[in-house]
């Protein structure tokens, strides 16, 4: 994607006609590597500036909410709350023809004789960074302050700020470049990314196109005056580009070296947004994932090796009767024992064979026949207590099995926020997200209108048992027979519900299942008076009565998604 100087030249020019003027109404830090600048702007409305230094997507751009809080406030953003809160933004800028934003800013007039505050956004990959700056000297960074970056570039509070090097490219407007393309022959996209600075491949390779479409032939000087043309007189159409339903790239038009479905807008920075916003999600669904799926497989690796410990003590539990045989024998053969022996061959009067069995020499026989009952007993005893004890370990692995359904079905990142939510609940994580602002409203992400009946369908198993437990005795309840599921209430308000409402929510049901890998999946369905939660069950576990099931394809019905 061509995030160069080529496109944030256009895109600065955007932001300084919606900024400029505007007063710093709140500043924000989401994450560690974002700051989100909230702007009572010159035109009466409020707009969020985005800052995001992250390695992997620099940018800056204006977003309509901001990102889930991460982080708590930083010493940086201390720092920018201190000296930009209140001040008027007074403009937005390129450096040069570089991937740097300047953005200037006039404190409040509150404070008495403050100076103007600069801040430096460079968008450069992992070298990316937000530097606070009064007079030209360092106020403080987002990451890379204090430290001497091997003496190339001093980034150090108190010191002046100093531009990234750029070794030997060149501005574009630079007349020297005229010997530089004078008499070239080769690769002319390769030779503009080595020696123009703030243009990347893709663009490099649309310039060489666009040339070449104009002109027979090339000539250095002729190539000078439209490469300038070009960067700085291509007229702005901004859009986005779509490959399988994914948004690819965003461009400042669209170039024609660029295949896939495109999306036009109003402005380049509304483009940008919907791009980085689609991808934002994308990061954020799988970071999240990842770590719902990894923290819920440790906890069933753990169930399992519980599980696995049960057995071997069952099997300990199972010689019971073998000790109490034993017992028996010895009692019946007391006089037969001498003191002291290891070990006797007595007979078996219950097989009719001879038994060997070993003993304590320290002890009488009556006394190792009394060891024997002893652990009769307490095998007895384990054997009771180890059936509650794999009850209960089933059901936490049936439970964290059904969890890791739920997130390998999730399809947003709601629907694993909802599955964190159940998570931290049931004590398996822990949400250290900060929270702030009102508490939001519970919502479903599943709610449908199906030929005028309302379908409900799980998210996780708190919202399975709060469907399901909340819905009226004559509503409809679905479950996929023999997998784990949503659990999906059709509202029937007292009407009776039609074949097309029960095969719909059926289907949804079925698609919110394990089923659904297999083709199709069978589906329970009862009223909900049938179905019960037993005492001290699990989150999302019921039982049901009477009911009668159909086979159905599994489809979202996502037409009729609330």
């Amino acid at each position: 994607m061509p995030q160069d100087a080529f496109t944030l030249r256009y895109l600065c020019e955007e932001l300084n006609g919606i900024f400029s003027e505007g007063k710093v109404n709140r500043i924000t830090q989401p994450t560690a590597d974002s700051s989100v600048f909230t702007v009572f702007t010159k035109k009466g409305v409020v707009k969020k500036l985005l800052l995001d230094v992250s390695p992997s997507s620099p940018r800056i751009g204006v977003i309509e909410e901001e990102p889930e809080q991460t982080i708590l406030s930083s010493n940086f953003n201390m720092l920018l709350k201190k000296h930009l809160l209140s001040a008027t933004l007074k403009g937005v800028s390129m450096v040069g023809f570089d991937r740097i934003v300047k953005i200037d800013f006039l404190p409040s007039a509150e404070i008495f004789d403050a100076p103007p505050k600069t801040l430096y956004v460079e968008l450069m990959g992992r070298y990316s960074n937000v530097i606070l700056t009064e007079n030209g000297v360092v106020l403080g960074g987002n990451r890379g302050i204090n430290s001497l970056d091997n003496n190339v570039r001093p980034l150090i509070c108190g010191r002046k700020y100093v531009l990234p090097p750029v070794g030997d490219k060149k501005q574009p407007w630079d007349s020297s470049l005229k010997e530089t393309f004078s008499g070239f022959a080769g690769d002319v996209s390769a030779m503009l990314c080595a020696n123009v600075q703030g243009i990347a491949p893709s663009t490099a390779k649309e310039i060489e196109t666009k040339y070449f479409g104009k002109f027979e032939e090339y000539d250095g000087d002729k190539f000078f005056a439209f490469l300038n043309d070009y960067l700085f007189n291509t007229p702005l159409t901004p859009c986005t580009v779509t490959e399988n339903g994914e948004i690819k790239d965003v461009m400042v038009y669209p170039y024609e070296n660029l295949s896939g479905e495109k999306t036009f807008f109003d402005a380049l920075y509304l483009a940008e947004e919907k791009y980085f916003g689609a991808k934002s999600t994308k990061k954020a669904f799988g970071e999240l994932y990842t770590r719902l799926l990894s923290k819920t497989e440790t906890a069933i690796k753990k169930a399992k090796k519980r599980l696995a410990a049960i057995t071997a003590r069952e099997k300990d539990a199972d010689s019971a009767e073998e000790n109490k045989i034993k017992a028996d024998i010895i009692l019946s053969n007391v006089h037969k024992i001498p003191a002291g022996a290891e070990e006797a061959e007595l007979f078996n009067y219950y097989d009719g064979t001879t038994l060997k069995i070993s003993l304590d020499k320290r002890l009488s026989a009556a006394q190792n026949a009394q060891n024997y009952y002893k652990k009769y007993a307490k095998q007895k005893r384990a054997k009771v207590a180890l059936l509650s004890e794999r009850e209960t370990a089933e059901k936490e692995l049936d439970y964290l099995t059904g969890v890791s359904e739920e997130i390998r079905l999730a399809e947003s990142t709601a629907d694993l926020k909802a599955v964190r939510e159940e998570l931290a609940v049931a004590g398996i994580i822990k949400d250290n997200a900060p929270k702030r602002g009102k508490k939001e409203t519970k919502t479903f992400a599943r709610t449908y209108e199906i030929d005028g009946f309302r379908v409900k369908a799980g998210r996780n198993n708190v919202e399975n048992d709060e469907i399901t437990f909340s819905a009226k005795p004559n509503d409809i309840w679905l479950h996929a027979k023999d997998y784990h599921s949503s659990h999906v209430v059709i509202e029937t308000e007292g009407k009776k519900a039609g074949d097309k409402t029960l095969i719909a929510a059926a289907e949804i049901c079925a698609y919110y299942s394990k089923g659904r890998e297999g083709g199709k999946t069978e589906i329970v369905y009862t009223e909900r008076k049938n179905v019960k939660k037993p005492p001290k069950s699990k989150l999302g576990f019921c039982t049901y009565v009477n009911f009668k099931s159909v086979t159905v394809k599994p489809d979202p019905h996502l037409s009729e998604l609330k």
